[in-house]
């Protein structure tokens, strides 16, 4: 296939970065690059190498190739390690794309491994949750998915399935006559075995509702009226200047999502849109979604001010399970009335608190990872849509066995296998890209 190229690391200031190349015809290509190359270089043995553009040295890189098939995509594949500058590394980017090596969509290299065979759909779907896990407990459920396939939950249903769906015709196939009574009650068997595995795909998909969350990680939302301070209080916590701050109310109109990662887990933050009358439609939208997320969110710091030091009445009563602290901000400027009770007293123009209010956050963050410890036996939303569409055709199945029907039941397990084929990835390549992999990280 035509080669392709992406960097493997980000574009930002560091010591290394990373680009990984795919396709035929790679030592070829890099030749006018990299003229101090040998002719024919051997498989998995990294080669020190001097790029070079109109006769002036670029940089001095580490490269190395792993011949096709064995690569991660089954094909040529080239990683050139260069110092990790980002300017770098865009201009090497630039050389290699005019030398006839295009730049990969995101997920391609992933695609190309499951077309040539190297992985199956749901090993790709388990590679792409380990590089997105939120913690380590979510990473290690992904990684014995992806090293041990046959133990998918997915698989292992299809598996089940399949025997079940060879009794039925053997059944189906099965003379009438003086066994008759013999094989009524292995249809009543078989049914037995169809409600267990219904049984198991209910299991699944409830263990799945309860241990996938809105966002990915633990969600802490900052939420208050207007001007309270909000963004600025985002901001430090963060220690990035990531939300706009202005005096005119409204200036958030949207949910803005940062991470703070420890070794437990990562810790989502989320600034939003201040609570108040608008007949603005995108500040109205705004205030929508944050009231939305107050109860989504795992904790919700609501920030109070002199301007308005009352929390609203009945904050998160429909949601008993959220963490709410209360903040006081601007508490350098001024204390909060007698007799009010905050959490914590910070300011965002100076940081008062603020440290303390982070490591209270971590502790929380901490706790939640502690407690969550089953993690989703599925890896995406499509494995689950799989899972759903299959049980209806079971229920259908089950409900036409029941009724005497057998030969429409089995015409209902036979859509559910088209459905379970689907699944685990038995359609066209063009349809794998557009549900799947464009969701991958560029590189991957």
């Amino acid at each position: 296939m035509e080669p392709i190229v992406a960097p493997v690391t980000a574009l930002i200031p560091q010591a290394v970065g990373i680009l990984r190349l795919s396709g035929e015809r790679l030592s070829d290509l890099l030749r006018n690059l990299f003229p101090d190359l040998p002719e024919t270089l051997e498989p998995r043995r990294v080669y020190r190498t001097h790029p070079v553009d109109q006769g002036l040295p670029l940089d001095e890189c580490l490269l190395l190739y792993f011949q096709a098939p064995h690569s991660f995509t089954g094909e040529d594949v080239i990683e050139i390690h260069a110092h990790g500058n980002p300017h770098n590394i865009r201009r090497l980017l630039s050389l290699l794309h005019q030398s006839g090596i295009r730049p990969a969509r995101p997920g391609e290299f992933s695609l190309r491994a499951y077309q040539n065979k190297k992985i199956s759909l749901l090993k790709a779907e388990s590679l792409h949750r380990m590089i997105s896990a939120p913690s380590y407990a979510d990473f290690q459920m992904a990684h014995q998915h992806y090293s041990e396939g046959l133990s998918h939950p997915l698989a292992k249903i299809q598996d089940q399935f399949l025997d079940i769906l060879a009794m039925f015709y053997t059944l189906l196939d099965h003379p009438e006559g003086e066994e008759e009574d013999l094989s009524r009650l292995s249809l009543e068997s078989l049914s037995h075995r169809l409600e267990e595995l219904d049984q198991t795909l209910s299991s699944q998909l409830t263990l799945t509702r309860r241990t996938r969350r809105p966002f990915n990680g633990f969600s802490v939302l900052i939420a208050g009226f207007p001007n309270s301070g909000k963004s600025s209080l985002y901001n430090r916590i963060l220690r990035d200047n990531r939300a706009i701050v202005s005096p005119l109310p409204g200036t958030t109109r949207d949910l803005l999502e940062g991470r703070l990662s420890f070794p437990f887990g990562d810790l989502v933050l989320l600034d939003s849109a201040g609570i108040r009358p608008s007949q603005d439609r995108i500040e109205q939208e705004g205030i929508r979604k944050t009231r939305k997320t107050l109860s989504h969110a795992d904790c919700v710091l609501w920030v109070a001010s002199p301007e308005n030091p009352t929390p609203p009445e009945g904050l998160l009563r429909d949601s008993p399970t959220t963490s709410v602290l209360l903040l006081w901000n601007k508490a350098d400027l001024t204390s909060p009335p007698a007799g009010s009770r905050y959490n914590h007293l910070v300011s965002a123009r100076t940081r008062k608190g603020v440290d303390a209010l982070v490591k209270r956050l971590k502790s929380l963050a901490e706790t939640y990872y502690q407690s969550q410890r089953a993690t989703s036996p599925l890896d995406s939303d499509r494995q689950v849509g799989t899972l759903k569409l299959f049980r209806k055709s079971l229920s259908q199945a089950l409900f036409l066995l029941r009724s005497g029907q057998a030969d429409l039941a089995l015409s209902a397990l036979e859509e559910g296998r088209k459905v379970l084929d689907d699944g685990v990835g038995s359609l066209p390549s063009s349809e794998i890209y557009d549900r799947v992999f464009k969701l991958f990280c560029l590189g991957k």
